[in-house]
């Protein structure tokens, strides 16, 4: 029970970050632009994919990418808590506005419940792996993500390897779009793939225990 107690207090983070940073109207603008291209290009799945896994890349900018939210994990370890509750509260914030973005986007584009499922699904993996990588190397990484992920993300790896001379830098975009999170593999579960299922929870347990490690050696700094 304790521990719940501690995510709770780590999710509430997200509540003044949705008022008072741009975290609300970055997401509001990117649901918007989902909503418009869900009427010019995009199909309703790839639209929830997008809506929750860039949603959580914002969140995770907004949340725990300044340099004040890594400084403040020591004295957030004062109080009784444990680096696991504290990751997942934090992930917790991350994605559940991505989630509220996914069943936004899915009601404007044309709902689809499998869609909904895989783009939830995706959020949580894509978050967690975004939470690992943001906290400690900053926002940089979260733009970079951002990028990737918007861009080659919904590619699958092949597109990448069958080109001529697919050189070191492609070899490796291509290595971490069959092993990372990826939206491609994503749709998958929109059609009952329990491989891709696997993939994002595995992500998922794995992104919050990096996490919690990264707090855990921070505390005892």
């Amino acid at each position: 029970m304790r521990f719940l107690h501690c995510a709770h207090a780590e999710f509430l983070l997200v509540l003044p970050r949705l008022t008072r940073t741009r975290l609300g109207i970055a997401l509001l603008a990117l649901g918007t632009t989902l909503v418009w291209l869900s009427a010019h290009a995009f199909d309703a799945l790839t639209v929830t994919l997008q809506a929750g896994a860039l949603g959580a890349i914002l969140g995770a900018a907004a949340i725990v990418g300044d340099e004040r939210d890594r400084a403040t994990l020591t004295t957030a370890l004062a109080h009784p808590t444990t680096p696991l509750a504290i990751a997942t509260g934090r992930w917790l914030a991350i994605v559940v506005p991505a989630w509220a973005l996914v069943v936004i986007c899915a009601m404007a584009a044309g709902w689809r419940t499998d869609g909904v499922v895989a783009g939830m699904i995706a959020t949580a993996a894509v978050g967690s792996f975004a939470l690992a990588l943001v906290l400690p190397l900053g926002r940089g990484v979260a733009l970079a993500l951002f990028l990737f992920m918007a861009v080659a993300g919904t590619f699958p790896p092949e597109r990448l390897v069958d080109l001529a001379r697919p050189g070191v830098v492609r070899l490796t975009a291509a290595s971490a779009m069959e092993l990372g999170p990826a939206l491609w593999h994503y749709r998958e579960i929109a059609t009952g793939d329990v491989g891709a299922v696997l993939h994002a929870l595995a992500w998922t347990g794995l992104g919050i225990l990096l996490t919690s490690e990264f707090i855990r050696r921070c505390s005892a700094r």
